[in-house]
């Protein structure tokens, strides 16, 4: 208990299932949590099971993947504790069914899942690394895909998630000097609050074994296994970990 405790973190996305079990660990490791979702039925979600482990919460609707919605999260965080010391990046989608092949992306399909999975990283890590460079201190974590490696059917969720690792490792690299880490987490397949559109023809039917056992311990993600491999990377015990990817996907991807 207690590994983060007095931290002040923002999660944002944190009205489904991955990132509300994200905000409910670290609450129960000690830090205070804001809230983030678009939709404000599921911005309160998780508001009275976060506060049931004693800490602060802030609850903000907004979008990120808008400057001014990322500001007004970041804004609260800020002027109810005057820093945010973790930053969980858990915004991203995809526009379209999983299953779609590159010749039927559409031009909307690929700028929507762009826009989703990567606007909202960059917006909020903007918002956060002047204070975290001034105190010299900070915890970023990015939530990846092991689509990222190039996994077929998904060419723009794929590009996108790539792109989420690749933005992970060029801020480890220019804010290392400031004592801030920033990793990525790569998720295998994991149980979500909503269904996830597969399609309905047979590439999608060969798929659907793969997202709901992973690798070679054939088990599907639960949320919180996303959160413990979170909490881990914004607490000290990986104080010497920056420009990671921990990939948690059942002992799938080895190579990753």
């Amino acid at each position: 208990m207690d590994r983060v405790a007095g931290l002040k973190a923002v999660v944002t996305g944190s009205g489904g299932a991955m990132g509300g079990a994200i905000a409910l660990r670290l609450a129960e490791e000690g830090a205070d949590v804001a809230l983030n979702d678009r939709l404000a039925d599921r911005t309160e979600v998780h508001r009275d099971a976060v506060a049931a482990y004693g800490v602060d919460v802030v609850a903000v609707t907004a979008s990120v993947t808008r400057r001014e919605g990322a500001a007004a999260l970041i804004d609260a965080a800020t002027d109810r504790w005057g820093r945010v010391d973790i930053l969980v990046n858990v915004v991203g989608g995809i526009k379209g069914p999983v299953v779609n092949p590159l010749l039927d992306i559409t031009d909307e399909q690929w700028d929507v899942t762009m826009n989703l999975t990567l606007r909202g990283t960059l917006n909020c890590t903007q918002l956060v690394v002047p204070g975290m460079k001034e105190r010299r201190y900070g915890k970023i974590v990015n939530i990846a895909s092991v689509c990222w490696a190039g996994e077929a059917m998904h060419a723009h969720y794929a590009a996108a998630k790539a792109g989420v690792v690749a933005f992970t490792r060029s801020t480890a690299t220019q804010l290392g000097p400031f004592n801030i880490n920033v990793n990525a987490v790569a998720p295998g397949g994991t149980r979500r609050s909503i269904d996830v559109d597969l399609g309905t023809d047979s590439e999608a039917a060969a798929l659907a074994p793969s997202v709901s056992a992973t690798g070679p311990l054939a088990r599907m993600n639960e949320p919180v296994d996303i959160a413990n491999a979170v909490l881990f990377l914004v607490s000290e015990e990986s104080r010497n970990i920056s420009g990671q990817v921990l990939t948690v996907a059942g002992g799938a991807n080895p190579s990753l």
